[in-house]
């Protein structure tokens, strides 16, 4: 499959910035891992609960309302992807499935 392309942002008066972290607001990491979850499995017509993270690595944080970008490169049963914010890597990492799901 060819790499797909999706941008997603979390708006600054979202309830999980009131605890992550007051006064210095970032997106939790378990957030960008779900949009990608829900992105790829959207691609592939099968439930997130179906793939299964194989990596996942973390190199900038995301502030509210920042663009990211996700990149994902499919294979035939994994799936690679990048997150961006303009030129910062944000994340990267792997995603895996069984073919009989």
């Amino acid at each position: 499959m060819a790499e797909a392309v999706k941008t997603w942002s979390l708006p600054p008066d979202h309830p999980v910035f009131r605890g992550h972290f007051p006064g210095n607001p970032l997106v939790p990491g378990v957030m960008l891992l779900e949009w990608v979850l829900d992105e790829v499995a959207h691609a592939l017509s099968r439930a997130p609960s179906t793939l299964r993270i194989r990596e996942a690595k973390f190199f900038t944080p995301l502030a509210p309302a920042q663009l990211a970008e996700l990149s994902c490169e499919m294979g035939e049963r994994r799936c690679t992807f990048s997150i961006r914010h303009a030129t910062a890597p944000i994340a990267r990492g792997m995603l895996e499935w069984s073919a009989h799901e």
